[in-house]
């Protein structure tokens, strides 16, 4: 599976390495530049865990072929003259830990995926990308929640307090009348 989604990255990105012949991760003193594998075990093939196509000249959108690889734990897509947008199917890659994107030309709005924690995502010098704030934005309108709800329990506390006085001087008016009875 990863032998044939590389290859189809590769062919994408019109990547001619020299070195990227053969399977990509086997033997382990030929595998491909840019490359890491899970270790050789002989009962489970070799996973690419690593890809870095940084400053390699790469044009065109985020190639589809990515999500084959499964095992992908960091991807390294940056400097490079990326279009479009992020697609989304990079947010829907567990595996992956990290993803450098930055130096590129890619536009549109992250996806929501792509924006979860655990997740070092790098995306700077990308002009047209709108990044939303939704990390920050919970964090102030908790603040903001928490300021106007304090603010209210006060307000209510002082209303409920002057109610309290206000009844008992009533109530200590009324007593006093009860007192000052004539006696003649």
């Amino acid at each position: 599976m990863s032998v044939s989604a590389i290859r189809s990255i590769a062919a994408s990105y019109a990547l001619s390495r020299i070195n990227w012949q053969g399977d990509p991760c086997f033997p382990q003193l030929l595998r491909w530049d840019g490359l890491n594998c899970t270790d050789a075990d002989m009962s489970i093939p070799p996973r690419i865990t690593s890809l870095n196509l940084s400053s390699s000249g790469l044009t065109g959108t985020i190639a589809a072929a990515i999500q084959s690889l499964t095992q992908l734990e960091k991807l390294d897509l940056s400097n490079n003259n990326l279009t479009g947008g992020v697609p989304e199917f990079l947010g829907n890659m567990k595996s992956l830990l990290v993803i450098k994107l930055s130096g590129n030309n890619l536009n549109g709005s992250l996806p929501q995926a792509l924006q979860r924690n655990g997740l070092d995502l790098s995306v700077k010098g990308n002009p047209r990308l709108r990044v939303s704030d939704s990390s920050r934005k919970p964090l102030k309108k908790k603040v903001f929640v928490s300021i106007v709800a304090s603010v209210a329990s006060a307000a209510i506390a002082i209303a409920l307090l002057l109610l309290f006085l206000l009844h008992i001087k009533k109530r200590s008016k009324a007593v006093e009348g009860l007192f000052m009875i004539d006696i003649k």
